[in-house]
């Protein structure tokens, strides 16, 4: 019998492969800059906020880098609890909103960049941080390269949040309208990843809310189809139906969307100094 040698396992190119083969592609900036207002006011009252400042413990004499900020999810609640946050995104409409909101809010400790991962962060300015995070925005061409490149951010801590099996995507909705889904490869990559390259990160689960109210009943189809590409008349009208399927009609006119399967985050942190399990309390 043939046998495996962990070690030897190249988990970026086994990524990569896994990649290769999900059914839905990467969004660009410019999908997201479509899509950041409507992005934005979903995620706003998400539990899913809390519960990752409750497992990252932000500290007042931090620094935060945010990779992947978006329209400020995290940036900006981190920024009334730490020091300073610096935030990057691809997408010049989100970031437009961060500002427009930390405004809003009077927070002055915030600072945007427009900035990809591929970009080069010196040349912006950017140096390392307390703390450097990327919340759902792994969504990269080099997962080993990324993970390296946030890790020299960091003094004390790094954490990523990534997919659990389909993640936000709804399989039944997938199934509804006969199109297959193959989502890649989850965070038991960037877990292996990590191990091989001598970090030990730990491993927490963000579990999202099983119902979803919506407005009304257009508000929860687009909610919807930002899964999926290029939906004809048919396919859609399936869709509509399997969302009235598991829909409740509220009094008020908003409806309440009852997933199955809501989407699981694994929240995964560790020390930026290998073999190290957590250095963020010996922050200097």
């Amino acid at each position: 019998m043939d046998t495996v040698d962990w070690a030897k396992l190249d988990w970026n190119l086994l990524w990569k492969q896994a990649k290769r083969k999900k059914t839905w592609k990467s969004k660009k900036a410019s999908d997201w800059n479509n899509k950041a207002d409507s992005f934005a006011k979903r995620t706003a009252s998400s539990l899913y906020i809390g519960r990752f400042l409750d497992l990252l413990k932000p500290r007042p004499d931090w620094s935060v880098l945010d990779v992947g900020c978006g329209p400020g999810t995290l940036a900006l609640p981190l920024a009334t609890r730490v020091r300073r946050v610096t935030g990057l995104d691809f997408s010049g409409r989100m970031l437009e909103i961060a500002e427009k909101k930390a405004a809003k809010q009077s927070i002055q400790n915030i600072t945007l960049h427009h900035c990809a991962w591929k970009d080069d962060w010196q040349a912006h300015s950017i140096g390392r941080h307390d703390v450097a995070i990327a919340s759902r925005s792994l969504a990269v061409a080099d997962l080993k390269a990324a993970l390296v490149k946030l890790t020299a951010h960091a003094r004390c801590l790094v954490a990523v949040t990534d997919r659990v099996g389909a993640g936000p995507f709804d399989p039944d909705a997938f199934a509804a309208i006969g199109r297959p889904l193959s989502t890649g490869p989850d965070y038991i990559y960037t877990v292996n990843l990590l191990y091989q390259l001598g970090y030990l990160p730990k491993i927490d689960y963000i579990e999202l809310e099983q119902e979803v109210c919506y407005p009304d009943e257009r508000e929860a189809l687009e909610g919807y189809l930002w899964m999926f590409r290029d939906l004809d008349t048919e396919e859609r009208k399936k869709l509509k139906n399997y969302l009235r399927s598991i829909t409740t009609l509220n009094r008020d006119g908003s409806v309440t969307i009852h997933r199955r399967r809501p989407p699981i985050w694994a929240f995964i942190s560790w020390s930026p100094f290998p073999g190290q399990v957590d250095t963020a309390k010996n922050t200097p």
